[in-house]
């Protein structure tokens, strides 16, 4: 049976509880009915079968495990209203169908049992059985006749406690297990996803670094194409070590690209191994590509500012006659560099020195 609570274990709401309620209004209504004529005031019987069916309801709406009090004490009310019905009863005789009220109310009881409320189905059959007794002493019964009439529904209101001890049990059980399967597959995600950054960077170091060294092993004497070579794989593998970060496939060669062209391209990372949204993640790369590939001189220094700051990163690039500054926040629709927040932009007359921080 479906219901729209993530904590319950049994799902006592849904279509299937409520086609179970519908029979259980049928069945007590015609129950009810047909013990009218034993009825002292038909009218009670009647007002005690509405209390019991809007019970009823109340313990099949929709709502987390345990049932909340509210809902609780209503039921604990509705169930003493219906068991009020005793003195409806005949004093003499077996009172015969008249007596539907009380497994009305137990079985009521049991649903609130197991919705989490043991304690408080106890109190509403032990009001029951008080009213019972009371009714059976009043007429002249006597108090065992009372407790005889109750007797076998404490039976069974005790099978189902003892039930639902043993499904909390269960339910914990399981629950242990599912937080240690949780656990295993959040460590092995973990796992694989530091494995797979470990060899991303490898992969990026060896493409760096490889190329220049199999030119320095094969080369017998070193050209300034070999030395620019040499400067620009020390200059990737420094932005590995200070700004990894930063140095993400795309923007590595598009800072080779940069430095070939004679840009001095500075990435720092200052987060302290704090993470970067995925989304800010992408902004920022996008907007520092765009600047290295649009930069033919000058500088041009990325930095990921400390965790806790509203701004995440910034972007400085100066060609010598002018400087923009870019900001990168959390805040965006995740395009890049469109939300990036340009600070200063060039102005070719006021032009602000590589000097200032990023």
């Amino acid at each position: 049976m479906s219901g729209k609570s993530g904590s319950t274990f049994l799902q006592l709401t849904g279509r299937g509880t409520t086609a179970l309620f519908a029979l259980f209004a049928v069945v007590h209504t015609a129950l009810c009915i047909y013990g009218l004529r034993s009825d002292k005031v038909p009218a009670f019987a009647l007002l005690a079968l509405v209390a019991i069916l809007v019970a009823g309801w109340v313990m099949t709406r929709p709502s987390d495990d345990p049932i909340p009090l509210r809902s609780t004490l209503l039921v604990v009310a509705l169930t003493t209203v219906t068991s009020l019905n005793v003195w409806n009863l005949p004093d003499r005789g077996w009172p015969g169908w008249a007596t539907w009220h009380w497994g009305a109310v137990t079985f009521v009881l049991f649903l609130l049992t197991l919705r989490g409320r043991p304690g408080w189905s106890w109190i509403g059959f032990g009001s029951m059985t008080v009213l019972a007794i009371a009714w059976s002493v009043d007429v002249g019964r006597g108090a065992a006749a009372g407790f005889g009439f109750v007797v076998r529904s404490a039976a069974l209101m005790l099978v189902v406690w003892l039930f639902s001890i043993l499904l909390s049990r269960t339910r914990a059980s399981i629950r242990r297990l599912q937080d240690a399967e949780l656990g295993r597959v959040r460590d092995e995600t973990t796992s694989a996803a530091a494995l797979e950054e470990q060899n991303s960077r490898l992969d990026q170091l060896r493409a760096a670094a490889t190329p220049a060294l199999e030119r320095l092993l094969r080369a017998e004497t070193l050209t300034d194409d070999d030395r620019r070579a040499f400067t620009l794989a020390e200059a990737a593998l420094r932005d590995q070590l200070r700004a990894s970060n930063l140095a993400t496939a795309q923007v590595a060669e598009a800072a080779t690209r940069a430095r070939s062209r004679g840009v001095d391209v500075s990435l720092l990372d200052d987060r302290a191994g704090a993470d970067v949204p995925p989304a800010v993640q992408d902004r920022i790369e996008a907007a520092l590509v765009e600047h290295l590939d649009a930069a033919t001189s000058g500088r041009i220094v990325a930095r990921l500012l400390p965790d806790g700051r509203e701004t995440i990163a910034t972007v400085l690039a100066s060609d010598g006659e002018a400087t923009t500054r870019v900001t990168i926040t959390e805040e965006g629709d995740g395009s890049a560099p469109a939300d990036a927040t340009r600070l200063d932009t060039a102005t070719g007359r006021s032009p602000v020195r590589g000097s200032v921080a990023p």
